[in-house]
């Protein structure tokens, strides 16, 4: 079973529901030996940004890992980078000023529509927001500095919702372009367990897509919750291992990667 979740909110986040403490203690509950609080960064098109304040973040993770530390678990500071790519100077400055164990990138606005919502799509051909979707992810693979790439899967929530479970090998090209610069750029592929129940029918799409994933070259993939609540860590990992090795993929471990890398 897969011991480790490196993609979850704290307090520190503006939808983050718990503290640091707090998704700690929850953890030890589930038997895990690592994770990573990976809070915010976003630059929302009204022009909010949103990020930590990191000072207090850092010292507290300090605190939390002193106390946690001796009961079995790794914690592991981090953040999620929305839209990265599109604020390079940004979060180059913001990554040179911190040592984060984990960074996370991700794609949250789709021509500055939110991609959770299915107003993304308007009154478009959806495999041609789907295909754009992937080509930004594919920007951010290759020019951005992150460990993991986050939300391959969050555009099929809303698409599947609106329009049916996704045709994959129609935008088999730019999946695949994706996929393949995920693994040329050393990024790890995230698959997030949200939804990843059996219903309403997108694990095949999603099984499809991680083996595109390990066909260009890539192999680990981050079997993670995207918490935002204490009580949704480590939701559907059983789910998500079968899914990875399914697809021939090695569940990623935060510290043989970080070995490798």
């Amino acid at each position: 079973m897969i011991l480790s979740d490196l993609h979850m909110h704290s307090t520190y986040s503006l939808d983050g529901n718990n503290t640091i403490a707090d998704l700690c203690e929850q953890a030890i509950r589930l038997g895990l030996t690592h994770i990573a609080v990976t809070d915010h960064v976003e630059w929302p098109p009204n022009g909010a940004h949103q990020r930590p304040d990191y000072d207090r973040y850092f010292a507290e993770i300090r605190q939390c890992q002193a106390r946690f530390a001796p009961r079995g678990l790794t914690l592991l500071s981090g953040l999620e980078l929305g839209n990265p790519h599109e604020h390079r100077a940004d979060v180059d400055a913001l990554l040179a000023s911190y040592d984060f164990d984990v960074v996370v990138g991700s794609l949250h606005w789709l021509a500055g529509q939110n991609i959770h919502d299915t107003r993304c799509f308007g009154d478009q051909d959806p495999y041609e927001i789907y295909a754009r979707y992937f080509g930004q992810l594919a920007q951010i693979a290759a020019t951005v500095d992150c460990d993991i790439i986050a939300h391959f899967d969050r555009i099929f929530w809303p698409g599947t919702s609106r329009f049916g479970p996704p045709q994959i090998e129609r935008i088999e090209t730019p999946v695949r372009d994706a996929m393949r610069a995920l693994a040329e750029h050393g990024r790890v592929l995230e698959l997030n367990t949200r939804f990843l129940t059996h219903e309403p029918g997108w694990n095949d799409t999603l099984l499809t897509v991680l083996r595109w994933y390990g066909e260009a070259g890539g192999q680990f993939v981050a079997v993670n919750s995207d918490t935002h609540r204490a009580a949704e860590i480590g939701r559907h990992r059983a789910i998500g291992q079968e899914i990875v090795e399914a697809a021939g993929c090695t569940p990623y471990v935060w510290q043989a990667t970080a070995a490798l890398t």
